[in-house]
């Protein structure tokens, strides 16, 4: 397989299942950890290497790897293997072209890469359609495991037979649907969170939380990005754009669970409501992707006990503690408005990191974006149009920090 942000919690998982499974790498793409990377290429000995710059180019050792720099290089890569599954793990709107790569060439896309169906679920949908008509295929043949019947399986349209999700919110709603596919058409999808660092502090207080506070997510050991943006609730926004391209409805909502033990629900018709429970480890949404039967059977992983449901604790989601949740709603009826989301929050995001705005800002700025744009009518048809949209939104960013003054004492 290939793994595009190898060096990302993601991606070292992946490689510990892979190493498990005794799988071959054929490429692995990192952005600046080429420390790693060189550890990764004398363990896996990849026939190809990728890197977002040639200045990393000196501290490479890369042996008889055939090395692809920047983004159209890694495209290029991408074409140039013989592996069906591509792991697109990088983080941001850097990964988007990698996904459409992937599915122009009919491989299975196993997408971490949560900005790729945020940004261009209309025009990923669009690009699997049309490539399962060029290549005459129906879309049950695009999955390779015969637990995939996804023509029986209510609420799953094109954009779910060519890829396969390893956030463990979505790769639970794949499983339970999947689990019972003669069911009859949910009610409801129903994704939980954990309520990130903050969900204990004082509402007053959330405001000045510190990056120190922030990064101490209570149940996840994730990266910095999606760490954030769990404090912020931008991430469980991100899942339910997801869910309305992977599972084609809106009928989707969120839930606090404590532990993270219970990872999504499906809520039935006949009052049944089935739900996903299992230890916290991306290791199995990773696991499922990279080798079902494999993944089926018993494998180093832990286990849950039943005492261990006892820490299982449900909770409304509070609009004051997480005030960009009012807009999820909006999200759905327009998916689109998750490019300015999106824009939004990574210029924020960098701000965070330096120091140099407050936590608060997060939902000052977001929420005056979202609005600015709900009156207006967004058509996305290409690429370059959320490419415009996305630079248009992050200029608005930059303009309400500046006018509003919004900085560290937010």
């Amino acid at each position: 397989m290939v793994i595009l942000g190898s060096t990302g919690s993601i991606g070292v998982n992946a490689l510990k299942i892979a190493k498990q499974f005794g799988m071959q790498i054929e490429a692995l793409v990192c952005g600046n950890n080429i420390s790693l990377l060189n550890n990764q290429i004398e363990q896996f000995s990849p026939r190809f290497i990728g890197i977002s710059s040639d200045k990393y180019l000196s501290k490479l050792q890369a042996r008889d790897c055939e090395v692809f720099v920047g983004s159209k290089e890694i495209c290029n890569m991408i074409h140039k293997c013989q592996s069906k599954h591509i792991l697109n793990s990088v983080i941001g709107f850097a990964g988007l072209p990698f996904s459409l790569e992937t599915l122009k060439l009919n491989k299975k896309l196993i997408l971490a890469n949560k900005e790729s169906l945020v940004i261009a679920g209309a025009l990923i949908d669009n690009v699997i359609q049309k490539t399962q008509e060029i290549n005459q295929i129906k879309p049950l043949d695009s999955l390779d495991s015969k637990l995939d019947k996804l023509d029986e399986v209510p609420n799953l349209k094109a954009t779910s037979y060519s890829i396969f999700p390893v956030d463990s919110e979505h790769f639970s709603l794949w499983y339970l649907l999947h689990s019972n596919p003669n069911q009859t058409k949910p009610d409801k999808l129903i994704i939980t969170a954990s309520g990130g660092a903050l969900r204990d502090m004082p509402i007053h207080k959330i405001k000045h939380a510190s990056l120190q506070d922030v990064l101490k997510h209570p149940t996840w050991s994730m990266g910095q990005k999606i760490t954030i943006d769990s404090a912020t609730f931008v991430n469980k926004l991100y899942e339910i754009i997801e869910s309305y391209w992977l599972f084609n409805t809106t009928d989707i909502d969120a839930i606090i669970e404590r532990s993270s033990l219970v990872h999504a629900l499906v809520e039935y018709p006949n009052g049944i409501i089935s739900a996903l429970l299992s230890p916290n480890d991306m290791r199995i949404p990773l696991a499922y992707s990279m080798n079902l039967e494999k993944a089926k059977k018993r494998f180093d992983m832990q286990t849950l006990k039943l005492q261990d449901f006892a820490r299982i604790c449900f909770q409304e989601i509070d609009i004051n503690r997480y005030p960009l949740w009012a807009y999820k709603d909006a999200l759905l009826a327009t998916p689109q408005l998750g490019i300015v989301l999106n824009a939004g929050n990574e210029i924020l995001q960098n701000l965070f990191l330096e120091g140099k705005i407050a936590f608060g800002a997060f939902s000052e700025v977001l929420a005056q974006i979202l609005e600015h744009f709900m009156k207006q009518y967004l058509s996305i048809k290409r690429l370059e149009d959320i490419l415009e949209l996305h630079k248009e939104a992050g200029k608005l960013a930059y303009f309400l920090l500046k006018t509003n003054n919004i900085n560290k004492t937010c």
